[in-house]
């Protein structure tokens, strides 16, 4: 009994993911809307293009700041007004296909979820789903590999690779193997009875 309603739990967080990655994606691309038709209204909205340590392992990065003035010590703020249109778009197609890819791995993993508390653990579909995770999080590990921002007065390009994400899909494929061997096991035990 404990462990449907702990299953049951799980269903509805990953409903609620799901759902939440809607509003915030419909939020974000009507930010990116208004961003286009009225870029002064961004001008106090603040960027920074400074990374923290993600955890990559192979890390190439190039930045380039302009000064304000040749004289100045202090570098001109970069606001998302004066991100130039090519960053802009790069930037909304990466993070709306990051938005797209967790969201499908959310979506397995429901299923994945509900398949279990539905006694059908080690099914064909279980196996397919995992490796479509995998599939997922390799998509979002080249994804996030890139970082593009060029504004009028600077500019960040770098190429990572996020290790975080790599064993993720290596556990998913792990645990497709796993479950594809319990699947063959189970059919193997009908077959016997």
């Amino acid at each position: 009994m404990k462990k449907n309603t702990l299953l049951k739990v799980a269903i509805v967080i990953c409903k609620i993911i799901r759902v939440s990655y809607i509003v915030i994606f419909l939020i974000f691309t009507g930010v990116f809307v208004h961003l286009q038709m009225n870029p002064s209204s961004y001008e106090k909205v603040k960027f920074n293009i400074e990374t923290v340590d993600d955890g990559t392992f192979l890390q190439y990065k190039y930045s380039d700041y302009i000064k304000e003035k040749e004289g100045s010590s202090q570098s001109q703020e970069l606001t998302l007004d004066k991100m130039k249109i090519s960053s802009l778009y790069f930037n909304f197609i990466k993070t709306s296909l990051l938005f797209w890819f967790t969201f499908l791995c959310v979506k397995e993993f429901q299923a994945i979820i509900e398949s279990v508390k539905a006694v059908k653990t080690f099914q064909e579909n279980n196996v397919l789903s995992f490796r479509k995770i995998g599939k997922y999080l390799l998509f979002i590990s080249v994804i996030t590999m890139f970082t593009y921002y060029t504004f009028k007065n600077g500019a960040r390009i770098s190429c990572s690779v996020s290790y975080k994400i790599l064993v993720l899909s290596l556990i998913s494929y792990i645990m497709a193997e796993v479950f594809k061997e319990g699947n063959n096991l189970e059919e193997g035990n009908k077959l016997t009875v």
